[in-house]
């Protein structure tokens, strides 16, 4: 009887240890999760028009709010917490692992610079509601908590610099132009 409570908590041991992710799993776990903010609220912005602009232009601060909310939480998790005694960044990756990573960096890249074409498209709509400026605040937000992150996860990816460089140097071009286009009313 001893050595099946043996064998079960064993068993158990390894399925935690196996159910734990990777830091290489964690960082593409994050992407997908800020790929689909960002994909859900292109998908919001693009059904607003003249008649709904009012009530649903909102949704559009809320949904970078959300984003930079979750962008912060990836970054903590990649420097390893906001507290000076506990914060442990997490080691650099594997070539393969970066990688992978640098693939979930190139999609949320592509899907975000898809959001903010979208919410560009919509600025002169969307300067006849007043959620202007709180959109204009929430991306000088988003580019600086976009900013950080891109610090942490470069120092994550080492092998791969270059390529997120590049993937992070795109998405800030796009993010500049949708913060000029809001800094300007119709």
């Amino acid at each position: 009887m001893r050595f099946s409570t043996i064998i079960v908590g064993t068993l158990a041991a390894f399925g935690l240890v196996a159910a734990q992710a990777t830091p290489a799993q964690q960082i593409v776990q994050a992407f997908k999760e800020i790929t689909t903010l960002s994909d859900n609220l292109r998908i919001d912005t693009q059904k607003i028009n003249l008649i709904n602009a009012p009530l649903q232009g909102y949704k559009i601060a809320q949904g970078f709010a959300a984003i930079i909310t979750r962008v912060g939480q990836a970054s903590a998790m990649l420097s390893g917490g906001s507290s000076r005694k506990t914060r442990r960044q997490m080691a650099p990756l594997a070539d393969a692992d970066a990688q992978l990573v640098v693939g979930a960096l190139t999609t949320f890249v592509q899907v975000h610079q898809a959001l903010l074409n979208v919410v560009i498209g919509k600025h002169g709509l969307l300067t006849l509601i007043p959620f202007f400026e709180p959109i204009r605040q929430a991306l000088v937000s988003l580019e600086a908590t976009v900013d950080t992150f891109a610090f942490y996860l470069i120092a994550m990816i080492p092998t791969q610099k270059p390529a997120a460089d590049t993937q992070f140097g795109s998405l800030t071009v796009t993010v500049k132009f949708a913060i000029t286009t809001y800094e300007q009313p119709l």
